[in-house]
């Protein structure tokens, strides 16, 4: 587990590094580009095509890590980030911006074969905490990711250099060091490989299929709202931060750095709190109302004064409610998934959170257009369909753990 969570953290530290500053340079390439697009529906477009690559490959490739092992998987989808960083930083239009971030989505749908090299080498009984490490390793990638992306992007521009290009190469060669710590530390995790081959094809219509199956349906339903939600909440926020607050890159990491400290501190010790004290069931159904609640409060503050108080109050609720959703929802799929399916099932899992990604950013940037609040208004109500969804589903099912 220290190695499989240094690995994820390295990873992710470098989509932290870019979150920051994309909203606003994607902006400004759109402005100078031809392409006749609005700026804030630009920086959805962006956002979009590199979950929208993510949601085509992690179905292939948690389902091949079931034939050929999680190792290979995860080693060459680092390969990938290190090519689509170094593009990143090389970038100096729209469409180049536009490749490396479609490269970067290839390289980033890795996490499906992270959650199934964690079911590989965990009891049921301790897979929420266990699959706790992945949204520990987001926290922390957003601790220091955003706080590193907002200094580099600063100095390099300071130094009358392209800050864009410092956080491309920075991230390329931090993934080339990710690269040889798995190469030489990670071991391989699943013993009985799968021996028959699945076609792309058949990947695809178990994404159809999945969605009618019991308890599995329904969760995919809710995780799909959740993630939506939230995504309309994350690509804008450097936007509005820099737009209405006035932020600098610099200061919009430190707020990223805060939302990833509180990430971190629930996702990596309260987790196996939640579930013993919580359950299962009332972390899906507490979570949603409260995600809903931090959503809507971003954009209210009126003043930049009360921007911070109004921010930390929704960082808070956020923290909390992502730490029960995310365990809850992968912990409930992967028990009641069988285990010669646990890479292929929650690949689809990770491609329709992917989709979510895609369709949640679009959506916000028409919505910002149209009144700078109302993507995170929209988000709330989201919430609130998820939690009429999730009390339904707890209705119908049991939610104990096998062990």
């Amino acid at each position: 587990m220290p190695i499989l969570f240094l690995t994820i953290f390295i990873d992710l530290l470098g989509f932290g590094i870019v979150i920051p500053n994309l909203g606003p340079i994607t902006k400004e390439f759109a402005i100078h580009s031809d392409w006749g697009i609005s700026p804030n529906v630009a920086v959805g477009i962006v956002a979009g095509l590199f979950s929208i690559i993510q949601f085509i490959f992690a179905p292939i490739f948690g389902s091949i890590s079931d034939r050929i092992g999680r190792r290979p998987i995860i080693l060459g989808s680092i390969l990938a980030n290190i090519l689509g960083y170094y593009f990143l930083g090389i970038s100096h239009t729209f469409l180049m911006l536009l490749i490396s971030r479609a490269i970067a989505g290839f390289g980033s749908a890795n996490i499906s074969a992270a959650q199934a090299y964690i079911a590989d080498i965990t009891p049921p009984a301790e897979r929420a905490k266990r699959m706790g490490v992945i949204g520990a390793a987001f926290g922390l990638g957003f601790v220091f990711g955003p706080f590193i992306g907002g200094q580099l992007y600063e100095y390099g521009n300071a130094a009358g250099g392209n800050g864009l290009q410092w956080i491309g190469f920075f991230t390329a060669a931090l993934c080339a060091l990710n690269f040889v710590l798995a190469w030489r530390l990670l071991p391989e995790s699943l013993v009985d490989k799968v021996s028959e081959y699945r076609k792309v094809s058949d990947t695809f219509k178990g994404l159809i299929s999945i969605w009618k199956v019991e308890v599995i349906g329904e969760l995919f339903v809710i995780n799909f709202i959740y993630i939506a939600a939230f995504s309309m909440m994350q690509v804008n926020g450097s936007v509005l931060w820099k737009e209405k607050y006035g932020l600098s890159p610099k200061e919009i990491g430190y707020v990223f750095a805060i939302i990833g400290i509180f990430g971190a501190i629930v996702q990596g010790t309260l987790i196996g709190v939640f579930q013993k004290k919580v359950g299962l069931k009332n972390m899906l159904i507490f979570g949603c109302p409260i995600v809903a609640v931090g959503l809507s409060i971003i954009p209210i503050a009126p003043t930049r004064e009360l921007f911070y108080y109004t921010q930390m109050t929704a960082i808070i609720l956020l923290s909390v409610g992502n730490g029960m959703l995310m365990p809850a929802i992968n912990s409930l799929v992967s028990l009641n998934s069988p285990p010669d399916a646990q890479g292929r099932i929650l690949g689809l899992l990770q491609s329709v959170g992917s989709l979510a990604r895609a369709i949640g950013p679009l959506v916000s940037g028409y919505l910002y257009d149209l009144y700078i609040p109302l993507p995170y208004f929209s988000a709330g109500v989201l919430m609130i369909v998820a939690l009429f969804l999730a009390i339904l589903l707890s209705r119908t099912i049991q939610f104990d753990v096998k062990k």
